[in-house]
């Protein structure tokens, strides 16, 4: 993990799509599904929080942001818009499967 803001978010895009996701998943719906599945809810939370606090920090330069911080695997738009669709599409995905994520036990 880098030096980052968005420890969370870092996490979740190099861990779950790191350079072999389509191997393992086939698609981004199926890897979102997975690490809702298998990820604490409280961690999920956070995730949503840090795409939120994301895209509120960079209203433009957005996709060059997500390259430079989380140096992905994975191309999310070939522009700033593109780019926060698919991370408002990912923020939703989290939001609408958070129910399915395991909490932790008391």
């Amino acid at each position: 993990m880098n030096n980052t803001a968005y420890p969370t978010l870092d996490q979740f895009v190099g861990a779950y799509f790191h350079q072999d996701w389509v191997l393992d998943h086939g698609t981004e719906f199926e890897v979102i599904d997975y690490y809702i599945k298998t990820t604490w809810r409280d961690v999920v939370k956070l995730v949503i929080e840090e795409i939120d606090r994301f895209l509120y920090d960079y209203p433009t330069g957005l996709l060059a942001a997500f390259n430079a911080e989380f140096i992905p695997m994975i191309i999310i738009g070939a522009n700033d818009d593109e780019a926060r669709v698919w991370l408002i599409w990912v923020r939703d995905q989290l939001l609408s499967g958070l129910d399915n994520a395991p909490s932790r036990p008391s």
